[in-house]
């Protein structure tokens, strides 16, 4: 039997952080022929141009699919023709793809058009204050398998019409071997971030805020306000936004706040340096979805600000805090008094990987695949 011709689609370090340790096993395994289609921010300047970290890997790249510049809607548009192409030169059995971004709905319509079935990972899950939401559910119509990442998720997949048999919980892939990730040496860790960490360290991410008419940038000052409150023992880190509407306004913002001050610093990109680092602070803060789904296996706490991440599961190292300097303050010394030990991760076990490997090579074929039912459950079906 010829090996499973599985394409797996990566748009930005936040995906690929998800997706590496499965695009890693799937390489590895005999019975499937995985090629990466690298599109979105991988492949921008401005992003950190991380698909050097791809590469890196030896991983096969099977197809690149530059964005350009221009509005997300001009960006869109060139990732569904350039995906569209690339599945119909390469034809694919299916088309994995993770989560919520607006690229990867275009290339999802792109996989659609020539037939490809597609395979989800994270749908299920909400974000009610971006454009993401949307996009997540959308993504879930197009898809003809669900790898959901909890419970709650999955019953969701339900009410939106999705069969039980084609919708499994198989938990976060990134959380498997993140333990061992975070044990880099101090030394290939500073090596990673050119400084050294110091005694008490922050990471810090903020993405626009989509649903909202400034795209949270009065979120993103609160945020700012509060940081510029601490004393100088803290070093904070600070990772550029994503390309969402408004992300070039708070990166120019972010990049001058940082420079302006001692112990702060600017990274497009922490690419191997990521986990470790998060591992070595004291807490995680700001509006990223890696602190809810990822950052508790490290026994690190997360302050969630602003309402970007309304609605999704948040297990007892989360902290939520309302866009105001001393709602943040206050959240942070709450977040800092929780026992590591008590930080469980909702997300998986760090098993994750193996369920989804035995799951794609299962799949049915791609013609049985495509042909998917609404399943209505007043009918009582689902």
């Amino acid at each position: 039997m010829s090996p499973r011709r599985l394409r797996l689609l990566t748009t930005g370090r936040a995906d690929w952080n998800i997706l590496s340790p499965l695009a890693r096993a799937l390489h590895a395994d005999p019975d499937v022929d995985l090629g990466l289609v690298v599109t979105g921010g991988h492949l921008d300047a401005a992003q950190g141009l991380t698909v050097a970290a791809i590469e890196a890997t030896g991983l096969p790249i099977a197809a690149r699919v530059p964005w350009g510049d221009g509005t997300p809607a001009v960006r869109a548009a060139r990732v569904l023709d350039g995906v569209a192409q690339a599945l119909a030169d390469d034809p694919a059995d299916m088309l994995t793809l993770l989560g919520d971004r607006f690229e990867t709905l275009a290339a999802a319509q792109a996989a659609t058009l020539v037939g490809v079935p597609l395979v989800h990972l994270s749908g299920g899950d909400v974000t009610e204050g971006a454009m993401d939401d949307g996009f997540r559910h959308a993504l879930t119509k197009l898809s003809h398998l669900h790898l959901a990442f909890h419970q709650t998720a999955a019953r969701r997949l339900r009410q939106l019409g999705e069969g039980a048999d084609r919708i499994h919980v198989v938990g976060n892939p990134a959380l498997d071997g993140l333990v061992e990730a975070a044990r880099m040496s101090d030394a290939d860790l500073e090596r990673h971030l050119g400084a050294p960490p110091g005694p008490r360290n922050l990471l810090v991410t903020f993405h626009p805020v989509t649903l909202h008419a400034d795209h949270g940038r009065a979120q993103l000052e609160a945020l700012l306000g509060a940081l510029d409150r601490l004393d100088d023992g803290w070093t904070l880190w600070i990772t550029a936004p994503n390309a969402d509407p408004g992300g070039a306004d708070f990166d120019a913002r972010l990049r001058g706040w940082a420079a302006a001050r001692p112990g702060v610093h600017f990274r497009e990109a922490l690419g191997e340096a990521y986990v470790p680092l998060v591992a070595r602070c004291a807490a995680v803060i700001g509006n990223s979805s890696s602190g809810l789904a990822e950052t508790p296996t490290l026994g690190v706490p997360t302050v969630d600000v602003g309402d970007r991440q309304r609605g999704r599961l948040a297990g007892p190292g989360v902290v939520h805090a309302g866009a105001d300097p001393d709602a943040i303050l206050d959240a942070l010394a709450r977040a800092r008094s929780i026992d590591p030990q008590g930080i469980a991760n909702p997300y998986g076990d760090g098993r994750s990987v193996a369920r989804i490997l035995a799951i794609l090579k299962s799949a049915p074929p791609r013609d049985v695949l495509l042909r998917k039912p609404f399943v209505d459950l007043e009918a009582g079906h689902g």
